[in-house]
Parts: structure tokens; C-alpha cells; sequence
């Protein structure tokens, strides 16, 4: 067992309320140090099924126990034993398998340890992280519309509407094993950042521009999850609405290093790799227009110079009829009286099939004409 002192760097509010339909609260939170780091644990027990209040107290009861008893160097491999804990305690204690009544609740939990977070959940309560003026839902509900949306087998529209919208295919107690979605890389917060976990009470009620609101407010923390359970309970508060609030500090990270989710980063990576290929084909094309440009600039050099300067024995073919070719000897110098330059205007001009210029040898061009 191993723990080390550390610095806090966070503050914490949790705020719970029935709603305005609901006849009892089967939603839970909790919050307390342990061994392995601070451990922020959020619960809403399935209204739908017999016991589903005594799941969530009794998930979060079994979560406290796991991790405070012995260390854990690898963070994700401790929330993955801890959850699969607490769901084979909740199915051996309130399963009724005879009658078929299996007892669950949702699950959202906050490790953090070493100014790092580590998160996991299951079901469809939420986990966000607020920073600057970004609001990322760091958890993908489990339920079954949102899994007819990714399948795209429903529209967002008809997911508003959907009639088995509540309906949870992952959650502690429910099945013989759950599997937790568990973040694979720790979160760095800066100061001022916020991570927000809640129930459906609360984001089936207000939509995430409005958390978003909210959670910017120059307000203490205390205030924000009563904002926040005030606007719920004004829309509606068709459900249990529970909000727990973790502020941080003193964390040493600057607010320029935010935490950016795995889709931000690769649609920035996108649009670098979108930039460099336009640079690419940018100088590209500036390649390619220099270089027809200098084979132009040569094309029409060698039509107006009016030097010859030819050393190696050369085999010239002139496009006549008779497709005639005609040898160029050695030592064709430089004649400066020649207007034109092509090896075709000297042999009309010589009106030879082969022959050999020497030093000194003039040709008179216009003479020629």
C-alpha cells in the first residue's frame, strides 16, 4: 500500500433534488479521499426496476470500499476492478433472478490523483469537462436511442421523441459483467476548469449551451449546482435531478493547455494535414510553372541568340519530305554574322547534306538569301 501527500487542488459541491414528478430520489453522489486519490462518485438508480435506490447507495458504498484498501499504480485497471466489484456485490445482494428482477443503476466516477483525472462510466448519466469557453461531454450515453442514433437507424429529431428513450443496456447490477467506458489518457486541468457530472434528470431537461451558460458564471461552485438544478426543475424536472461540481486550482497547469478531446485533436490534425497539402501543391505548381518557364526561356533563347557553339559529332533530321538527315561535323565555332541560330537555317544556308565548319569560316546569311 502506497500514498503519497499531495496539494489540493480542487472544490467540490453536490446537489440533489426529486424533480417535480418523481415520488422518491433513487439518484446518489459521494465524495471522499482514499488511498488511491479523491473519488467523486455519481449515481442514478433504474426507476424502472424494483430497488433501484438501494443499487445506487449501495454501488457507491461498495465503489468506497474497493478503493480504499489497496493501491493501484495502473489507474484505469483500479475504476475497472472497482466497477465490475460493485456489480457483482449489487447482483448477489438484490438479484432476484427466480422472478427475473435484476436491480441497476448508473454509474460515474472521477478519479483524481497526481493533478491528473481519470473517469469512467456506465449508463446514460453524464461526465462534463468545462474549460475556457468550451463545454466537452466527456461520456457517450449507454441507451438505446443514442444507439439507434450512432447506427443511424433514427434521425436526432426522432430521438427527442423516441418512446423507449430511458431504456439503459449497460449499467451496474443489470448484467453479469458491465463494461465501463474508462478514458485511456489522463486529463491535465488548469486552473478554473470544471467537470460536471450529473443524471438525465439534468440533461434531458437543459440543453448543453445552457450548462455551458451556467457553468461560466462568476459564480462559486455551490451556486452553479443551484443554478443548475433550478433550471432543471423549471423545464420541467420530469425526473431526479443530481449535479456534482468539481472546480480546480493550484493546479500549475496554464489555461492555454486545456484538455482537448480526442475529435477536436483530430480535426485539427485534419486541418494540418488540409494546410500542408495545399503549401505542397502550392510549390508544386511554383516548381512546375519555373520549370516550363526556363524551357521557354531556353526555347526562345536559342531562337535569337545569335551564337553557335557546337563541339561533338551531332545527327540532325529535318522534317521535309524526303525525311533527308544530315551530319554535322566537328568544330562548328561561333558566327556571329548569322541572324538566325538553328542548325537547319545553316544547312539551307550551305545547301549541304554534310559538311564541317573551321575556325575563321564565315557565312554570309544574307548574301546566302
Amino acid at each position: 500500500m502506497s500514498q503519497t501527500q499531495q496539494l489540493k487542488i480542487y472544490q467540490v459541491c453536490g446537489k440533489s433534488h426529486k424533480g417535480l414528478i418523481r415520488e422518491e430520489n433513487q439518484d446518489a453522489f459521494d465524495y471522499f479521499e482514499s488511498v488511491n486519490g479523491a473519488v467523486f462518485v455519481l449515481c442514478d438508480g433504474m426507476g424502472g426496476i424494483p430497488d433501484g435506490k438501494k443499487a445506487a447507495k449501495q454501488t457507491m458504498k461498495h465503489i468506497k470500499k474497493f478503493v480504499s484498501e489497496d493501491w493501484y499504480d495502473d489507474e484505469k485497471k483500479l475504476l475497472s476492478e472497482a466497477i465490475n466489484f460493485a456489480n457483482n456485490q449489487i447482483r448477489e445482494k438484490l438479484a432476484q433472478p427466480e422472478i427475473n428482477v435484476f436491480p441497476g443503476t448508473t454509474l460515474t466516477i472521477v478519479l483524481i490523483r497526481d493533478n491528473k483525472v481519470f473517469f469512467a462510466h456506465a449508463g446514460d448519466s453524464r461526465i462534463y469537462y468545462q474549460t475556457g469557453k468550451k463545454l466537452f461531454q466527456l461520456t457517450k450515453d449507454h441507451s438505446l436511442v443514442m444507439k439507434l442514433l450512432k447506427e443511424k437507424k433514427i434521425t436526432i429529431k426522432e430521438a427527442d421523441d423516441y418512446p423507449q428513450k430511458n431504456i439503459i443496456y449497460n449499467a451496474v447490477g443489470i448484467n453479469e459483467q458491465v463494461k465501463p467506458d474508462i478514458n485511456q489518457k489522463p486529463i491535465f486541468p488548469a486552473d478554473n476548469d470544471l467537470i460536471l457530472m450529473c443524471s438525465d434528470g439534468l440533461h434531458n431537461e437543459i440543453t448543453d449551451e445552457e450548462i455551458l451558460t451556467i457553468l461560466k458564471e462568476e459564480k462559486d461552485v455551490k451556486k452553479k449546482a443551484n443554478t443548475l438544478i433550478k433550471k432543471a426543475l423549471k423545464a420541467g424536472g420530469n425526473d431526479n435531478i443530481t449535479v456534482q461540481i468539481i472546480q480546480f486550482y493550484n493546479t500549475g497547469n496554464k489555461s492555454g493547455k486545456n484538455y482537448i478531446p480526442k475529435s477536436e485533436k483530430k480535426k485539427k490534425n485534419l486541418k494540418r494535414i488540409a494546410v500542408l497539402v495545399f503549401i505542397f501543391l502550392i510549390i508544386n505548381a511554383l516548381f512546375m510553372f519555373n520549370y516550363f518557364f526556363d524551357i521557354h526561356k531556353s526555347t526562345t533563347s536559342r531562337q535569337h541568340t545569335t551564337d553557335i557553339s557546337v563541339t561533338d559529332e551531332l545527327t540532325y533530321k529535318i522534317n521535309t519530305r524526303d525525311n533527308l538527315f544530315y551530319k554535322i561535323g566537328r568544330n562548328i565555332y561561333s558566327y556571329p554574322d548569322i541572324n538566325k541560330n538553328t542548325i537547319i537555317d545553316i544547312l539551307k544556308i550551305n545547301n549541304k547534306n554534310e559538311f564541317y565548319f573551321y575556325p575563321g569560316e564565315k557565312i554570309d546569311y544574307k548574301s546566302a538569301n
